[in-house]
């Protein structure tokens, strides 16, 4: 039962027992006269209907007392219920004074405070969750960013040819990151400049330079000289940072040195994020990892396939070479082996690096007659050209005009003093003189000996002897 029921129901029983209470004392002097005669009696009388009377004023006084109680009671549990409800539906505020200051009045503020507390709680929640969805989404983003930049870095990773790994990485790029715009530059040390070797979109009006000098006020340069990345906000002019609203330009810094330059433009405009520009700075650093590896790939192959020292291919090369040449059955070869005459008396007279450079000083002259051809050094002075489609007849003139070369050209020793330098050489053919290239290459040996015993700076071609012995002749073309 609810106290404001409680109470009408005290009320009622106090009601109750007064009203007894008096008709009883009624009923007790109706029914039980003063014995005492005379004026005593009217004198009891009076006094017990003063009494009564006064029975009755009190009954009527805390009747009253308590309706009032009654009604104050419910007032106050109706206003802390409507204040309760007010919480309950998100209207709550602090209560206001009270001026009874009693225990409704501390149910009220407990509850207030209670409010207060859970109304804290509630926001710190919903900021909690604001936070966590923030990180979520951050998280979300990262996570999305790693799986791409994993997916990119398998993509370069296998790419060991250095300006297809360029030209794959501006597409990555473009796509990515949703750019208009890439180019990379590449730094050229020994020419002191950064190259552009690889672009994908287009400026539209503006353009680019091909070549930027390191050392120039150009913003690439102080890129790749900082090593810091650069957007439209360090752009110089104003004019310029208009036309570029969502410029970056990332340094590709390898595990020693600055390799270039990662340069890209956003298709929408306002600005590079700082997201963005962190993510950018990822993608040139796996580039530039790439980059170091197809670097030393191409060095290590350089090294496999060249001469370290003249530069041109080598023995091992030239073998794999022949092999896949005659694979393909070609129609006419010819080779041509030649020997630098009495090089041994060079290294002895003028010392080893004299005649390690006349080696590159040759093999510089016989690159610049043979733009098209295979040159291989085949052993210590040796040297071997192989002639695809040349005939025995074609391959005798080139052979006579670079000895003829080589005997005019002045070699120079460390101390400025000419050395006289002229050449051997020996030269076979396929089909005419073999069916295959190991025994081609031992024709144009044994005609290149045969050339040193007959006095040397001179061509011999070789042809198989038609005798029993099955020895090799040799005979003059007259050309």
């Amino acid at each position: 039962m609810k106290l404001p029921a409680k109470s009408i129901v005290f009320l009622n029983k106090v009601g109750l027992f007064l009203s007894v209470a008096l008709l009883l004392c009624l009923w007790f002097s109706a029914g039980n006269p003063p014995a005492m005669p005379g004026r005593a009696g009217g004198a009891q009388q009076g006094l017990l209907i003063a009494v009564l009377l006064v029975i009755c004023a009190a009954v009527i006084g805390i009747f009253i007392v308590f309706w009032r109680h009654h009604r104050l009671i419910s007032q106050r549990i109706g206003e802390l219920n409507q204040y309760l409800q007010q919480l309950f539906q998100g209207k709550g505020s602090q209560p206001g004074l009270d001026q009874y200051q009693d225990e409704l009045t501390e149910v009220r503020e407990a509850f207030g405070k209670i409010y207060a507390q859970m109304e804290q709680s509630r926001l710190q929640l919903e900021e909690n969750y604001r936070k966590l969805q923030l990180s979520t989404m951050q998280v979300e983003e990262k996570y999305a960013q790693a799986y791409t930049l994993r997916l990119i870095q398998e993509e370069i990773s296998r790419e060991l040819d250095t300006d297809n790994l360029l030209k794959k990485t501006v597409d990555i790029v473009i796509g990515v990151l949703g750019c208009k715009y890439c180019s990379i530059y590449l730094a050229d040390t020994k020419e002191e400049v950064l190259s552009q070797r690889a672009v994908s979109g287009s400026l539209g009006d503006q353009s680019l330079p091909e070549m930027v000098p390191i050392e120039s006020n150009h913003l690439l340069a102080r890129v790749f000289r900082e090593k810091l990345a650069f957007t439209q906000l360090n752009l110089p002019d104003e004019d310029i940072r208009k036309e570029y609203q969502s410029f970056a330009a990332v340094p590709l810094v390898g595990s020693r040195s600055c390799l270039g330059v990662l340069l890209f433009e956003q298709e929408v405009g306002g600005g590079i994020t700082e997201d963005l520009l962190d993510f950018s700075r990822l993608i040139a650093q796996e580039l530039s990892l790439s980059v170091e590896n197809a670097s030393l790939y191409a060095q290590m192959k350089q090294m496999a396939t060249h001469d370290n020292l003249t530069g041109i291919f080598n023995w091992v090369y030239l073998m794999n070479y022949l092999d896949e040449l005659f694979s393909g059955n070609p129609e006419l070869v010819s080779v041509i082996i030649l020997d630098i005459d009495h090089f041994k008396i060079v290294n002895d007279r003028f010392g080893h690096l004299a005649g390690d450079r006349v080696l590159k000083e040759l093999a510089g002259l016989l690159r610049s007659q043979l733009p098209g051809e295979v040159l291989a050094r085949y052993g210590g002075e040796e040297f071997v050209i192989v002639l695809p489609g040349r005939s025995r007849e074609e391959a005798w003139q080139l052979a006579e005009k670079v000895r003829a070369l080589i005997s005019e050209h002045c070699f120079m020793a460390m101390n400025g003093v000419r050395i006289a330098v002229t050449i051997s050489a020996g030269l076979a053919s396929y089909p005419a003189d073999s069916d295959n290239y190991e025994r081609l290459l031992y024709l144009a040996d044994q005609a290149l000996y045969e050339a040193k015993n007959s006095g040397r700076n001179q061509v011999c071609v070789a042809r198989p002897a038609a005798d029993c012995n099955e020895k090799l002749g040799f005979f003059d073309l007259g050309i």
